[in-house]
């Protein structure tokens, strides 16, 4: 009988593994889902700064009325789903909004992170991928506190180099 639980759990965990989707696959497919497309730099943008100069890749869709934030958030959180949970280093979501930080080490120092924030009263998502990203920025990002609130959500990074990273979701934003 032991064998044969254990049997099925190391299944279920090759399977969950087999799944599982690495940051840059996530930021692909989400840059596709419907109402979503990739993005420059604009001030509407629920961030303060990039994470890296020239590296970051975005999308995001907004004003989306309450049928395209159904089909857009649903096809997000499917595509997030797929990220392993331990690859999140910081986020929450109240059903208003949410943020996601996700990192994974691609070796000697550095990092890929993506980052997800969504606000379904403001009918926006944001989604933002970066590479080579340091330890001291991944750590900053890990260790910022997050506030929510109905639909206002903050993450503010103190990042080295008296820079920051702040995602700031509101009615304004």
């Amino acid at each position: 009988m032991k064998k044969l639980l254990l049997s099925l759990l190391a299944v279920a965990g090759f399977s969950a593994g087999a799944s599982a989707m690495n940051l840059k696959d996530a930021f692909t497919a989400l840059s596709n889902i419907p109402n979503v497309s990739v993005v420059a730099p604009d001030y509407n943008m629920p961030v303060s700064s990039t994470l890296s100069e020239g590296g970051d890749g975005m999308a995001a869709a907004y004003n989306l009325d309450a049928s395209q934030i159904f089909v857009t958030g649903n096809a997000a959180y499917t595509i997030l789903n797929q990220i392993p949970l331990n690859y999140m280093i910081n986020g929450g979501n109240n059903g208003d909004v949410a943020a996601f930080v996700y990192s994974t080490p691609t070796g000697e120092g550095k990092n890929d992170v993506l980052v997800a924030a969504m606000s379904g009263y403001r009918g926006m998502v944001f989604f933002m991928y970066a590479s080579d990203i340091d330890d001291a920025v991944r750590d900053a990002l890990r260790s910022a506190p997050l506030k929510m609130e109905g639909n206002f959500l903050s993450l503010e990074a103190a990042l080295p180099g008296d820079n920051e990273f702040n995602i700031i979701l509101n009615k304004a934003r």
